[in-house]
């Protein structure tokens, strides 16, 4: 019986990856272009858009998942089968990703489309500014006749900087570096891109008298167009006094070089008339899909709940934050605390809107009468402020901080099941790092042991001086021989991450 529970525990971890890669699947860029770049006798159309074709269009992309845009691009551009209307596409994408995507593309390999490969561990380097130097060349040739298609997804900040002069790009990304490491979130982080920028904050829709359609991928908690990538076709409204006001809350001094190109950065732009921006996939897309797919499983019976799309915050604390969420339903599933004792304020602190507490509250009601498990999903960014000199990453160092707080928080629990998370990145990376996120567990009795942090310190780690180094990766590496990393590599896609919490009692 202890084996086959084993056996029952091991494939619930196993599942809880599967789950994950449900929701990466959903945002695969290839099928999303697919649906929306239609053609239509001459006319190319791109969401409620249509336009003229007369070998006029024109392609460029920046980011992890551009690569796979391509293709139906390609596809619906096509004139015969050796011509197209594509005449020429530059783009800028991470060191190594060509390898896993390769450009099954006779334009490809005719030099009609370039891929040029840079900002290794997605920070900007002289390769990623060597594409935007093409780039920026290509879109300013442009004509009104033109039809010029950009494709940007998360990593496009990375892979797209030019920086406005003075600066040079090693003195702006010494700034952008300072800032993350301080605990800038992606909006103050952008701020300043933006403005220290002469390709984002609107930068390539100034530079062109082409129409311009972007297809756009999320990976920015609310999708804001200004924010994701840096915003390279939107206009900025940030005012000029913005980025100046980040830079002094994390006491970076101004210089005259810096306040130079503020200058040029944030010199205003015309309204875009001749641009129309698409959002084509999101971190909710890829939670909607794993919601269905685990409410609809056949006959086994499981409830799914999406709690949050926008979970952001420091790494650690939201980690211990959604242990004390999983303590306390765990108690209402024993029936040993009531539901309205569910506080409102781990759920504001979680970004759970606080009128999902009924339905929450009905689901939990539900699991506890069928003894089925119950999936509770998240979706967001966090940050890691960087105190320590240990290798991590934000989602590794969110699953640290769950194993130690539920180990405390189920320490004297009479709860009979299994409690696992997971937080992973979309883009299949985590931080500077090969891993896209880790996953722990707390078991009343499947497990050899009861929880992963029982399992560490069998091994002589300890948990709690490796999140205090930042150093969770080299936890979850050392842990078991790597059993709890989650490497699946480039995925082609980035919505930003993905939190699975099962709690599934016996």
């Amino acid at each position: 019986m202890q084996k086959a529970m084993a056996i029952h525990f091991h494939d619930n971890i196993s599942k809880i990856w599967r789950v994950f890669m449900t929701g990466v699947d959903s945002v695969h860029p290839k099928e999303i272009v697919r649906n929306v770049v239609k053609r239509d006798g001459e006319k190319l159309v791109i969401g409620n858009a249509k336009y003229d074709l007369k070998n006029n269009v024109y392609v460029i992309g920046f980011g992890k998942a551009v690569i796979e845009m391509i293709s139906p691009i390609e596809n619906a551009l096509k004139v015969s089968n050796t011509g197209s209307h594509l005449q020429k596409g530059i783009f800028s994408v991470p060191v190594g990703i060509k390898d896993k995507f390769y450009l099954h593309s006779s334009l490809y390999s005719s030099n009609v489309i370039e891929c040029l490969e840079g900002a290794m561990n997605n920070i900007p380097d002289e390769a990623a500014f060597t594409a935007s130097k093409r780039i920026v060349s290509l879109v300013q040739s442009l004509t009104e006749q033109d039809l010029l298609i950009v494709l940007i997804s998360g990593g496009g900040s990375a892979l797209l900087p030019y920086p406005a002069p003075p600066l040079t790009l090693c003195e702006k990304s010494a700034i952008i570096k300072t800032l993350s490491r301080g605990g800038a979130n992606i909006f103050e982080l952008n701020t300043v891109r933006k403005a220290l920028s002469v390709t984002k904050g609107g930068g390539i829709a100034h530079m062109t008298k082409a129409k311009v359609a972007s297809l756009i991928l999320s990976d920015v908690i609310g999708n804001p167009l200004d924010i994701i990538a840096s915003g390279p076709t939107v206009v900025n409204r940030d005012p000029p006094e913005a980025a100046i006001k980040v830079l002094q809350k994390y006491s970076i001094q101004i210089t005259d070089k810096i306040y130079q190109s503020l200058q040029v950065g944030t010199a205003p732009k015309k309204e875009f008339s001749h641009v129309s921006n698409n959002v084509i996939g999101s971190n909710e897309t890829a939670l909607s899909a794993i919601e269905t797919s685990l409410n609809y499983n056949g006959d086994i019976p499981s409830k799914a709940l999406i709690l949050s799309s926008s979970l952001n915050g420091e790494a650690a604390e939201v980690g211990a934050k959604i242990a004390s969420l999983a303590a306390v339903l765990t108690n209402m599933i024993e029936g040993e605390q009531k539901a309205d004792l569910l506080c409102e304020e781990i759920l504001q602190e979680l970004c759970i809107d606080i009128n999902k507490k009924s339905i929450i509250k009905d689901t939990v009601a539900k699991c506890q009468q069928l003894r089925c498990p119950l999936w509770l999903i998240f979706g967001g960014e966090t940050t890691v402020t960087v105190t320590g000199t240990g290798q991590g990453g934000r989602n590794q160092e969110m699953v640290l901080s769950f194993s130690i707080n539920i180990e405390k928080k189920m320490n004297e629990s009479s709860f009979k099941g299994e409690v696992l998370f997971m937080s992973g990145g979309t883009d299949g990376i985590d931080g500077p790092t090969d891993a896209a996120g880790a996953l722990t567990y707390w078991s009343s009795q499947y497990a050899s042991t009861r929880s992963q942090v029982l399992e560490a310190r069998d091994q002589d780690l300890i948990p709690e001086k490796f999140l205090q180094d930042n150093a969770s990766y080299d936890y979850f590496s050392q842990l078991s021989s790597g059993k709890y990393h989650f490497k699946p590599g480039h995925t082609g896609t980035n919505v930003m991450d993905i939190q699975i919490l099962l709690i599934n009692p016996t």
